[in-house]
């Protein structure tokens, strides 16, 4: 099978040139702060004239680079071949490709463009993808993910019966296995925990504005006012906190519009998007475990969202929100969505707790910093700092939760751990997918017969890590001893 080369779209050039530009953002503008004020005159042309010159130097680079960049299949390869000054050329097995991720830009959409990033089976340490094609039409990646697919295809299906005959190999369809409608991501924005991300943004950015005003001034005209101050404070971080929370709705609809799952043949597909719309193809083959998220809004409500472990590459780490298998469904549900995605996994209901001796210790272990933390508080800002210990009887109450939901199940080739941080986890892990699992146990904790289990997971994102503490040591024993029996069937006979 072979392809004529083929060219980037042209707006690719552009959209380098924006790239390197937002790169620059910062010293450009230190540059035109620091260099007088232009509009009386008083400005030194120099840096100016040096720093045209570079953007200028950058897009005539960028367009230069458009004109040498090629790709084409041939001989079961995707050839690359590009270059501003030394012609470099990267041939990439067809075999090796895992995936092609679309998405698509605010420059993009308009002309029916989409960004192809290439993933293969050597770019899960990566930070970049293998290969990423800028801008191309839809079309055209269309054609270039069939003419991977039909050459995987002619490859894997060797000489059959079928083949024989001159019959072709049916071709599975694309299954729509789950879809979100918009009230339910309006739901979901509504009940997630984005608003302090945006409130941590908002609040650097206030923090920068009240250096520009003269507080010292204001603050003596208010002096008079200071009974209403705390009113004001008040009132202040309410609106922050609305603005943020709108925000963080706004946000998170634009993510997760048009929200689909799809599974084709041996990958899933998920398109997601609004203003910058995305498709990324995840192999089955790829998936080491589930993460089942409740938080503390969601789990009174009965809803969770899953999560995909995976060992993807540069994409996943870039990204960790194209994981979301089912960014928020009914917990009932989860169990009929993933027998069509991952038959092989079994949502767990039934789980061993550990003993009731366990939950002193867990009680401790999350709220003894904010106990200790109140105590200076309490002292220093004496009667307000008092309010404090209710941040330490919250963590409390956390622990006990912790403690209540805290569980695990060994079910045939499958390990669940069930934790609580703040978000209750659920972790669903094959055996075979396991990397390693550790047995925890203090001095104390020996002493009362409890320990913890700890099991990593090969993750896009570095390391998965599920974990239940404090436990019957002989439970601990037991999912060792359970682990410990893939080893020896891994291991090599001796000749």
């Amino acid at each position: 099978m072979m392809f004529e080369p083929k060219r980037l779209h042209p707006i690719s050039a552009i959209i380098n040139f924006v790239k390197t530009l937002k790169d620059a953002a910062l010293p450009l503008i230190l540059v035109l702060v620091l260099n007088g004020n232009i509009f009386r005159g008083n400005v030194d042309w120099l840096p100016l004239l040096i720093w045209a010159g570079v953007l200028l130097l950058v897009l005539g680079s960028g367009i230069i680079r458009w004109l040498r960049f090629t790709y084409r299949m041939e001989e079961g390869e995707l050839r690359i071949e590009y270059g501003l000054i030394f012609r470099k050329k990267r041939y990439i097995p067809i075999d090796r490709i895992q995936s092609l991720d679309f998405s698509e830009g605010i420059f993009h959409r308009p002309l029916n463009l989409v960004k192809v990033s290439v993933e293969t089976a050597g770019s899960s340490g990566n930070e970049k993808a293998e290969a990423e094609l800028t801008a191309i039409r839809r079309e055209e990646a269309d054609e270039l993910e069939e003419a991977i697919f039909q050459e995987k295809k002619h490859k894997w299906s060797g000489y059959d019966e079928e083949s024989d005959m001159g019959g072709e190999i049916e071709e599975s369809p694309r299954e729509k296995v789950y879809g979100m409608t918009m009230k339910e991501i309006i739901m979901m924005a509504i009940t997630s925990g984005g608003a302090g991300v945006v409130i941590s943004g908002v609040a650097v950015f206030f923090s920068q504005f009240m250096d520009l005003l003269p507080v010292g001034t204001i603050y003596n005209e208010i002096l008079d006012w200071i009974q209403i101050g705390i009113l004001v404070v008040a009132f202040t971080v309410l609106v922050l906190l609305l603005i943020a929370y709108a925000i963080s709705i706004v946000m998170t609809i634009l993510r997760y519009a048009n929200f689909s799952v799809f599974l084709d043949a041996d990958d899933l597909i998920i398109t997601r998007g609004w203003l910058e719309k995305k498709q990324m193809t995840i192999p089955l083959n790829r998936i080491q475990g589930i993460k089942m998220e409740e938080n503390l809004i969601r789990q009174p409500l009965g809803y969770a969202s899953v999560t995909l472990i995976s060992a993807g590459g540069s994409v996943l780490k870039n990204d960790e929100h194209q994981l979301r298998l089912l960014p928020m469904i009914k917990r009932e549900e989860v169990s009929e969505i993933l027998k069509k995605v991952l038959p092989d996994y079994e949502v767990v209901k039934d789980f061993h707790q550990p003993p009731k001796r366990s939950l002193v210790r867990y009680i401790f272990r999350h709220s003894w910093f904010g106990f200790a933390a109140a105590i200076p508080l309490s002292v220093f800002f004496f009667p307000y700092g008092l309010l404090s210990i209710l941040g330490g009887v919250f963590l409390a109450v956390l622990g006990w939760m912790a403690y209540k939901d805290a569980g695990w199940n060994v079910l045939r080739d499958q390990l669940t751990l069930r934790s609580r941080g703040i978000i209750k986890q659920t972790y669903t892990m094959k055996k075979y997918r396991i990397q390693s699992s550790y047995k925890k146990q203090t001095y104390f904790q020996k002493r009362s017969g409890l320990s913890s289990i700890e099991v990593t997971l090969t993750s896009g994102n570095g390391r998965a890590l599920a974990y239940c503490y404090y436990m019957e040591e002989k439970d601990s024993n037991h999912i060792m001893e359970w682990y410990r029996m893939k080893k020896i069937r891994e291991k090599p006979a001796k000749v």
